[in-house]
């Protein structure tokens, strides 16, 4: 008889639903993002996650698509075509320039401490620096000689397909 009082008062009674991520909530994740050939190029899973407020634009698009609608806890696997990564790569961004041009703009960047150097696994080295309109930008140096060095001023995962796993820690806001 207990039971079945048990069964007519719960009858109806559901789960509280977990919330799901939606735009324009500030979230948390732990992310691993590789090139489609395994090569690991970034991860946060042993620091602390990352927070941003989905659609403000401060994460690729296609990040913040694959976080619309897990619940914390929830983890997925994603796959992000350069469309809604960082674009395609552009060849009219490379360039082939006087060596001795290049290492002037590089000395003055570095006396102004406007230049960054970041190292992408399976990429190489990039420097960065911040651009008069308030971007990004990117110079990756090849085929050095005396007399000339290609300059490549596309972001350094251009042209690539990212895959991205994530797990969405919490909803903040």
């Amino acid at each position: 008889m207990a039971i079945c009082c048990a069964l007519v008062a719960c009858s109806g009674c559901t789960s509280p639903q977990q919330p799901v991520a939606r735009t324009g909530d500030t979230v948390h994740v732990y992310y691993t993002v590789s090139l489609s050939d395994g090569t690991m190029i970034q991860s946060n899973r042993n620091d602390t996650p990352l927070e941003f407020t989905i659609g403000n634009g401060s994460v690729v698009p296609g990040f913040e698509e694959a976080i619309v609608g897990l619940s914390p806890g929830q983890t997925k696997t994603v796959t992000i075509p350069p469309e809604k990564a960082y674009g395609p790569y552009r060849q009219e961004l490379v360039s082939t320039l006087e060596t001795d041009a290049v290492r002037q703009t590089i000395d003055k960047l570095e006396a102004n401490k406007s230049l960054g150097l970041l190292t992408y696994p399976g990429i190489g080295e990039v420097y960065i620096w911040p651009r008069p309109d308030g971007t990004i930008g990117y110079l990756q140096f090849s085929n050095i000689t005396e007399e000339t060095t290609t300059v490549d001023e596309n972001h350094p995962l251009a042209g690539k397909d990212l895959v991205f796993e994530i797990t969405l820690v919490d909803i903040v806001g």
